[in-house]
Protein backbone atom coordinates (compact mmCIF):
# COMPACT_ATOMS: atom_id res chain seq x y z
CA UNK A 1 0.00 0.00 0.00
CA UNK A 2 1.35 3.61 -0.67
CA UNK A 3 1.19 6.68 1.18
CA UNK A 4 -1.17 9.03 0.14
CA UNK A 5 1.19 12.45 1.18
CA UNK A 6 4.01 13.16 3.02
CA UNK A 7 4.04 14.92 6.22
CA UNK A 8 5.24 17.84 4.21
CA UNK A 9 2.74 18.08 2.07
CA UNK A 10 -0.45 17.82 4.90
CA UNK A 11 1.54 20.51 6.50
CA UNK A 12 1.49 22.71 3.70
CA UNK A 13 -2.23 22.04 3.61
CA UNK A 14 -2.83 22.82 7.36
CA UNK A 15 -0.95 26.07 7.15
CA UNK A 16 -2.93 26.86 3.93
CA UNK A 17 -6.39 26.10 6.02
CA UNK A 18 -5.52 28.33 8.77
CA UNK A 19 -4.23 30.78 6.56
CA UNK A 20 -7.30 30.86 4.94
CA UNK A 21 -9.28 30.56 8.29
CA UNK A 22 -7.41 33.85 9.18
CA UNK A 23 -8.58 35.74 6.37
CA UNK A 24 -12.25 33.96 6.73
CA UNK A 25 -11.97 35.80 10.54
CA UNK A 26 -10.94 39.22 9.60
CA UNK A 27 -13.41 39.48 6.86
CA UNK A 28 -16.26 38.19 9.62
CA UNK A 29 -14.98 40.88 12.14
CA UNK A 30 -15.08 43.61 9.83
CA UNK A 31 -19.04 42.73 8.78
CA UNK A 32 -19.62 42.20 12.12
CA UNK A 33 -17.84 45.42 13.40
CA UNK A 34 -19.99 47.13 10.03
CA UNK A 35 -22.99 46.31 11.57
CA UNK A 36 -22.87 46.92 14.86
CA UNK A 37 -21.74 50.72 14.16
CA UNK A 38 -24.76 50.63 11.71
CA UNK A 39 -27.14 49.67 14.60
CA UNK A 40 -25.31 52.29 17.09
CA UNK A 41 -23.83 49.70 19.19
CA UNK A 42 -20.80 52.46 19.00
CA UNK A 43 -22.78 54.96 20.70
CA UNK A 44 -23.87 53.45 23.89
CA UNK A 45 -21.98 53.09 27.39
CA UNK A 46 -21.37 49.52 27.48
CA UNK A 47 -18.51 47.37 29.23
CA UNK A 48 -16.53 44.99 27.12
CA UNK A 49 -17.74 42.49 29.65
CA UNK A 50 -21.30 43.70 29.37
CA UNK A 51 -21.33 43.27 25.99
CA UNK A 52 -19.37 40.58 25.31
CA UNK A 53 -22.74 38.45 27.65
CA UNK A 54 -24.92 40.09 25.58
CA UNK A 55 -23.99 38.75 22.22
CA UNK A 56 -23.35 35.50 24.24
CA UNK A 57 -27.04 35.73 24.76
CA UNK A 58 -28.07 36.63 21.19
CA UNK A 59 -26.22 33.63 20.10
CA UNK A 60 -28.00 31.07 22.37
CA UNK A 61 -31.30 32.67 21.27
CA UNK A 62 -30.09 31.93 17.80
CA UNK A 63 -29.14 28.64 18.22
CA UNK A 64 -31.93 27.43 20.14
CA UNK A 65 -30.16 27.36 23.59
CA UNK A 66 -32.65 30.27 25.37
CA UNK A 67 -35.43 29.01 27.91
CA UNK A 68 -38.32 27.42 25.76
CA UNK A 69 -41.69 29.72 25.50
CA UNK A 70 -44.86 27.68 26.73
CA UNK A 71 -46.61 26.37 24.12
CA UNK A 72 -50.46 28.08 24.56
CA UNK A 73 -53.40 26.13 25.56
CA UNK A 74 -55.69 25.13 22.65
CA UNK A 75 -58.98 26.86 23.42
CA UNK A 76 -62.34 24.75 23.48
CA UNK A 77 -63.63 21.49 24.45
CA UNK A 78 -61.15 19.36 22.43
CA UNK A 79 -57.89 21.48 24.18
CA UNK A 80 -59.67 20.61 27.36
CA UNK A 81 -59.06 16.86 27.31
CA UNK A 82 -60.39 14.02 25.40
CA UNK A 83 -63.02 14.29 22.82
CA UNK A 84 -66.42 12.97 23.70
CA UNK A 85 -66.92 9.03 23.16
CA UNK A 86 -68.28 8.08 19.85
CA UNK A 87 -66.22 11.09 17.70
CA UNK A 88 -63.36 10.54 15.61
CA UNK A 89 -60.94 12.47 13.82
CA UNK A 90 -60.53 10.38 10.73
CA UNK A 91 -62.26 11.10 7.82
CA UNK A 92 -65.20 9.27 6.87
Amino acid sequence: MARSKSREAIVKEIEALQSKLKKHDKAEAERLGGLAIKAGIGSIDISDEDFTRELEAIVKRFRGEAPQVAEPKAKGPRGAGQAPEGTHDEAA
